[in-house]
């Protein structure tokens, strides 16, 4: 994408280009963006999966800590217009539930810093692809310019997706570690385990 912007830039200010390596590297770009398009697609089905999976293992903790019933973990990231904010409340109610009690029984307030970074960057993401793409169709290589200003709006997108792919990882071990560890609490006592702590 980088070198996309580069070869735009080029033509836009006028240095030497007869706008077949623009057009290598577009075509190189948009093959590369099939694969992405892939890769996405299993990510995102593995990850709405998990979702799922720990929107379930949260009731079991925390019973009445839930706006929405378990069906919509999945459903609300495809139902238009609260695919803005219902996954985001959802995590957050499985992020709560899923905190260890302290000694006296009460869930401590947990905060949620790391979920509102990640859900912040995959909607800038979503965001700024979507207006490069209106620019890049209203565009043309012949017009450099808005060429070059479609390119750098889908290089921010690019750049947003690596942050809230590393953000979105760091959720699931986080939230994967506090349930196996609340799993593995509740389980102790079953085996004649003491003790409140579950990795050194």
């Amino acid at each position: 994408m980088s070198s996309l912007y580069a070869e735009a830039g080029a033509l836009a200010t006028g240095a030497e280009s007869d706008g077949s390596s623009l057009m290598d590297t577009a075509l190189l770009y948009d093959n590369v963006g099939l694969l992405q398009v892939v890769a996405l697609a299993a990510s995102a089905i593995a990850f709405v999966a998990w979702f799922h999976r720990v929107r379930v293992n949260a009731e079991v903790f925390d019973p009445r800590g839930h706006r929405f019933k378990r069906g919509w973990a999945i459903g609300s990231w495809f139902t238009p217009v609260v695919a803005l904010w219902f996954p985001r409340q959802i995590a957050g109610d499985i992020w709560q539930a899923s905190a260890r009690p302290d000694a006296s029984g009460v869930r401590p307030q947990l905060p949620q810093t790391l979920l509102t970074l990640w859900w912040a960057a995959f909607w800038a993401s979503n965001v700024t692809g979507r207006i490069g793409s209106r620019y890049l169709d209203s565009a043309s290589a012949k017009y450099a310019d808005g060429y070059q200003e479609a390119v750098g709006w889908l290089l921010a997108s690019d750049l947003l997706s690596v942050a809230a792919a590393v953000l979105a990882v760091l959720v699931v071990r986080r939230l994967t570690a506090m349930q196996e560890e609340r799993f593995a609490v509740s389980a102790a006592p079953a085996y004649g385990v003491h003790g409140g702590t579950v990795w050194g």
